[in-house]
């Protein structure tokens, strides 16, 4: 339903727009005299109240469909990493770097709705997804924080706000983003980056084995052409190792 939040939002954006702008009440022949007060036609007006929408669109696009990745965010090889994004912002070669324009111009106007209206769920999702698309990390994870209270708690919230922390801290799997990983698991046992990221829990608790079995039952669901399953054979193939040298390890 995000798009459908978007769309609300931008359309109260274009009758604001619509409803500010001076209406032409003279004939349309009527030339403009000096100090006479700027004013627009039927046509124009409505022109400029689609923009908000027109601008929803695009961030819509750039941004995707409102799905989970089956990934970890670091891991998605089609997407610019944080560096590149924030290269881009400034680089006017770079083709993404009208959309980002956009995309800015439109998360403006979200942060501003917010500010009149802080419950509003989908506004804060979009912030989320549209600053870790700009690359605005910090950003990103302060949005879904707030989004992911408002939502009592949903569990597919819980583990995309756990990607962007772990992705924000470098890896590292902290005690906030362990709760939701837990979370999101306990409510979607079956569900693949949640059990992904419960294996790299386990990977930085030391209890390798542990990790090890995770992560084989998960590489065996996942289709081989799946980006996650890459990173999950990836990640079996480090534990063989650490556990091949702790053993050899072992006094005999």
């Amino acid at each position: 339903m995000i798009w459908l939040g978007l769309v609300i939002l931008a359309a109260f954006g274009g009758l604001a727009i619509y409803a500010s702008l001076p209406g032409h009440h003279g004939k349309s022949g009527d030339a403009a005299t000096p100090g006479t007060k700027l004013s627009f036609g039927p046509v124009a007006r409505i022109g400029f109240s689609t923009l908000p929408i027109i601008a929803a669109v695009i961030l819509y696009t750039a941004i995707g469909m409102p799905q989970i990745p089956s990934r970890p965010y670091a891991e998605r090889a089609g997407e610019r990493n944080l560096a590149a994004a924030a290269a881009a912002a400034t680089d006017v070669t770079d083709p993404d770097f009208q959309t980002d324009q956009q995309i800015r111009r439109l998360l403006s106007q979200i942060v501003l709705s917010l500010e009149a209206n802080p419950r509003n769920l989908q506004g804060w999702i979009v912030l989320a997804r549209g600053s870790l698309r700009l690359g605005d990390i910090e950003r990103a994870v302060a949005a879904f924080a707030r989004a992911y209270a408002l939502s009592g708690h949903n569990p597919l919230l819980a583990i995309e706000y756990a990607d962007t922390r772990i992705t924000a801290q470098q890896g590292q799997i902290d005690q906030v983003s362990r709760d939701l990983v837990l979370h999101a698991l306990g409510q979607m046992p079956n569900h693949q980056l949640s059990r992904y990221y419960y294996g790299m829990m386990l990977k930085q608790q030391n209890k390798h084995q542990q990790a090890l079995n995770v992560f084989t039952d998960l590489y065996r669901d996942i289709p081989k052409d799946d980006p996650l399953s890459g990173a999950t054979e990836a990640e079996i193939q480090v534990l063989n190792a650490e556990i091949a040298d702790a053993t050899q390890a072992e006094p005999n």
